[in-house]
């Protein structure tokens, strides 16, 4: 049976990783070179950094089961210094008691883990394991065609080559887009069996928060000595997360450089969604200022990503409407589905492809 998997961020990457090891036939299509979707490291010069995800957590035992399994736990490595929360009447009192935090219920990973090599390493861990040659990367589903009498899914996408660009078909399809994303393919797609009006409808309900996030370069701070990050306890803060990357990964960082990470609340990103980079630059000057009392410093390199779809706000409510359209052989997963966390997108691509097995291996 072969299963076509629209996207390879970890929720898609989970679905293609268990099916595969089932004994299906397994095709991951993305639209982008990079994999991991959020999970998303990025290099410049000679040092690399994450510019989505900043860390994760390990809270249940079937995700640390799955770490494990990929082969990823030796590359997983605590932050080196305290996120501590803002805003907070006292400096040391603040560091003292983010140094004593534990974020986990599980034993054996008791703390917020990044990777040593950056947060693409899950992913490209997960892609070998199903074989390099099953993701095909940059190549973007125009549109899906549901045949009823052969009940096979017709794939058609684009590429900048002939070998991505064509039609492809599937017995099933998951899609592993955010839901906007999704919404959109479903409307290019039209017409479709009559559930698939309701699927949109849900999907159209989804509400992303985007997130706005500047890294750049510069000599080394010796603001808030001791954190490794100042994380806001509220939205109402502009920046919402602040990282010094030679303090929580110095091994990543040369030395005597300084890179920082910065990345705005979704009230904040809103609306600097869309804006130039400069407006960005302008903002970040003046929050830093007002907000955490820093100057920005002499800026030796800067680079500013958008993430329109960067934190599910509002979750899909109406789970019946993705079960109507399972007897046509398409399913979804995505962290919109249970929550904005790394693991959240593992648990749905988990769910994803429990629910495909239960329905295939139906008489």
């Amino acid at each position: 049976m072969d299963v076509t998997i629209v996207g390879a961020g970890l929720a898609g990457l989970t679905v293609a990783y268990l099916l595969t090891k089932r004994g299906f036939n397994c095709e991951v299509l993305e639209k982008s070179r990079a994999l991991g979707g959020r999970m998303a490291t990025r290099r410049h010069q000679d040092l690399s950094f994450d510019h989505g995800a900043q860390y994760f957590t390990v809270k249940t035992t079937t995700f640390a089961d799955f770490l494990h399994e990929v082969g990823v736990t030796e590359a997983m490595v605590p932050l080196a210094a305290p996120v501590v929360s803002y805003p907070f009447q006292e400096f040391a009192t603040a560091l003292a008691n983010a140094s004593h935090v534990e974020v986990s219920t599980v034993p054996q990973f008791p703390h917020r883990y990044m990777f040593r090599a950056g947060m693409t390493t899950l992913a490209k861990a997960i892609a070998a394991q199903i074989g390099e040659f099953r993701v095909v990367r940059e190549c973007f589903v125009e549109a899906i065609a549901w045949d009823s009498n052969a009940r096979r899914w017709n794939i058609y996408t684009r590429g900048d080559n002939t070998t991505l660009g064509g039609i492809r078909s599937a017995d099933w399809i998951i899609l592993a887009l955010p839901a906007p994303q999704a919404a959109q393919l479903l409307a290019r797609s039209q017409p479709l069996p009559t559930p698939f009006a309701a699927l949109q409808t849900a999907l159209a309900g989804v509400i992303y928060h985007p997130c706005i996030t500047v890294v750049w370069g510069a000599a080394p701070s010796t603001a808030y000595p001791g954190a490794g990050a100042l994380r806001a306890t509220s939205e109402t803060y502009p920046i919402g997360w602040l990282a010094w990357l030679d303090r929580l990964a110095p091994y990543r960082v040369p030395a005597g450089s300084s890179v920082v990470i910065t990345q705005f609340s979704p009230t904040a990103s809103h609306h600097l969604l869309d804006q130039p980079e400069s407006k960005v630059i302008q903002t970040l000057a003046t929050t830093l200022g007002e907000q955490l009392q820093l100057d920005l410093p002499t800026l030796q390199w800067v680079v500013v990503k958008q993430w329109r779809y960067a934190n599910p706000a509002v979750c899909l409510s109406d789970l019946k409407a993705v079960t109507d359209v399972a007897e046509f052989n398409l399913d979804l997963c995505g962290d919109y589905l249970l929550g904005g966390r790394v693991e959240a997108a593992f648990l749905s691509g988990l769910a994803a492809a429990e629910r495909f097995l239960q329905r295939v291996s139906r008489p």
